[in-house]
């Protein structure tokens, strides 16, 4: 996530902008204020926050209630760009964003995301978004969002949890506040009518958790498969950088997290990740800010590593910060140091059937990231939001959900360039140099013409690039077949759990082995709905019974087991006599 510290490297933004107009903090949002948020004069179109699993938390689908008409929209945001024009400055997320990728094109068109809704994924909530987002609106003359927040692994806490505390800058829940902001105006510039929800799910709300689950908690995962199951978002942006090999428990730590990535994917939900901050390199969970504490060697983070995510890099907005007049392609995001976009290859993924065309190019059996990249002047936290607002247009055109859509990026508009709307970015790397950017310390990856590690498909136009992704996704019927290969991949984790008998007769047992749950969390154990027993998944995410029908008093029959954790339930059956 995005650290006090870089945000100090970069006076010039939103958060800066507001400030500027005097807009207060609500100190409650930082201290950690339990439940949803209350009324604000400055709140427009604000509905409440039900807490996930009752109705009213069920029924919230994404809808264009309150909208005003097309024709009213068309004409607020062509104000919104004349003024954006005369006034032009280097703000971001801001002018810079809506001219370097042509978002105005779109606006004119009544492309604007209504009708659409974007969650962004946060560790805590904050209670004056609605006046800094009311703040940012005044400056531009852009509507006021509908915004709701949702808490998918329960009510907050009343007090940050101590594991988060222990994050400082890098990933406390009062770091949080900087963070939701810059997701939400990002998503909110592009997209400015869509609904946004925000997700506020803290770590260690099931067992305290080491330090990788403090900064990149699982509970985020819980809130993309609440979503997705529930269909409340077409789309949803995470901002992390928590390296790979920062995770105490290894691969199993990561993998367990694939059965949310893969509900997202089933459900058409496209889900961007931020590549990072810290170059080549990663940021280990046991620093207090960003890129205070990093991996001595190339390392990527864990959730934009998933095949079933779009990893969005960074790169900076090539145009004269007087005029706005473009001054050539955008070069990778890399103010020196230690400071630039995260891109490399993973180490726990292997390379996706999607890439195999660009093999020759990246010459790793393993994934490689980015896909894609957009402004990260504040941080890559700041270019997942961004490309999540595009992805809100394509919805609004597209009638449904475009996601997931890194095969259609890959095998057709990537191969197609600018014709698909996709911008080249041939300069810069993610190194990691002195801070003077003269000695390198970790060789990273540079651009170069085409598809290349260093920017994956470059950056977008988005204009050509939001109808051509529509299309195509329509021509090759792309969505379908990938959300049919996520569903399968699903199913056949919702069905690892393996018998060692399925018929247990007079006197005997079965051992059950059930795979892929999170490393020391508890997994409910259950017979016929009833629970049997409360089993922690060992170091490899595995858990371990003994099933004796006669010493659990199980009648003659068939018997249905079911194992739940956080974010994967399992199921199998047997049969006694």
């Amino acid at each position: 996530m995005l650290s006090a510290l870089l945000r100090r490297t970069f006076p010039v933004t939103a958060v800066a902008l507001m400030a500027a107009f005097s807009l207060p903090s609500a100190q409650a949002g930082a201290a950690g204020a339990a439940g949803p948020a209350g009324g604000h004069p400055l709140r427009a179109r604000i509905t409440g926050a039900p807490i996930p699993g009752t109705p009213a938390a069920a029924a919230a689908a994404p809808a264009a209630s309150g909208l005003p008409s097309k024709q009213d929209q068309i004409k607020v945001l062509k104000a919104v760009l004349a003024k954006m024009k005369k006034n032009f400055t280097g703000i971001t997320p801001g002018p810079v964003d809506i001219f370097d990728y042509n978002i105005g094109a779109l606006w004119r068109q009544g492309i604007d995301g209504a009708g659409t809704t974007i969650a962004v994924m946060e560790g805590w909530h904050y209670l004056d978004i609605y006046r800094q987002v009311a703040g940012f609106d005044k400056v531009f003359g852009l509507p006021n969002p509908q915004i709701q927040t949702i808490y998918p692994a329960g009510p907050l806490p009343a007090k940050c949890p101590a594991g988060m505390v222990k994050l400082q800058s890098y990933g406390s829940c009062n770091a949080w506040k900087d963070e939701l902001t810059l997701d939400v105006i990002a998503a909110h510039l592009i997209a400015p009518y869509a609904k946004i929800i925000i997700s506020a799910t803290p770590a260690d709300t099931e067992v305290t958790g080491d330090p990788a689950s403090n900064v990149a908690m699982p509970e985020i995962m819980k809130g993309v498969e609440f979503i997705s199951s529930h269909r409340l978002a077409d789309v949803m942006s995470i901002s992390d950088s928590t390296g790979e090999t920062t995770y105490p428990a290894g691969p199993a730590e990561i993998t367990a997290q694939n059965a949310a990535e893969l509900t997202a994917a089933a459900a058409g939900v496209p889900v961007l990740v931020s590549t990072g901050d810290c170059g080549v390199v990663q940021n280990l969970a046991i620093a207090n800010g960003q890129c205070q504490n990093t991996s001595a060697t190339p390392d990527t983070a864990a959730w934009d590593d998933s095949p079933w995510i779009t990893a969005v890099g960074g790169s900076v907005p090539n145009l004269s910060p007087e005029t706005g007049v473009r001054l050539g392609p955008d070069p990778v995001w890399h103010v020196g140091g230690a400071f630039a976009e995260g891109a490399g290859y993973s180490s726990v993924f292997p390379r996706p059937s999607y890439q195999n065309g660009v093999a020759a190019i990246t010459r790793s059996p393993m994934r490689s990231v980015p896909d894609i990249t957009l402004d990260s002047q504040d941080g890559t936290s700041e270019s997942a939001p961004l490309m999540a607002g595009v992805l809100a247009l394509a919805t609004q055109v597209n009638k449904a959900g475009v996601g997931p859509v890194n095969p259609v990026l890959y095998q057709v508009l990537g191969p197609r360039g600018t014709q698909a709307g996709l911008a080249d970015v041939v300069r810069g790397n993610n190194s990691v140099t002195t801070p003077d950017g003269r000695t390198v310390i970790v060789p990273g990856f540079t651009a170069a013409k085409g598809f290349d590690v260093a920017s994956g498909w470059g950056t977008i136009n988005a204009a050509r690039f939001v109808p051509s992704l529509v299309a195509a996704t329509a021509a090759s019927h792309q969505d379908q077949a990938v959300r049919a290969q996520a569903l399968a991949g699903l199913t056949g984790l919702q069905h690892s759990a393996q018998l060692s008998a399925s018929h247990i007769g007079p006197g005997g047992t079965s051992y059950l082995l059930a795979p892929n749950f999170m490393p020391g969390h508890p997994v409910d154990f259950a017979i016929d709905g009833h629970t049997v027993a409360t089993l922690t998944a060992n170091p490899l995410g595995d858990v371990t019974y003994m099933i004796d029908p006669s010493l659990l008093k199980l009648s003659p029959g068939k018997h249905a087991v079911t194992l739940t954790g956080m974010l994967l339930t399992e199921t199998a059956s047997f049969t006694s006599s």
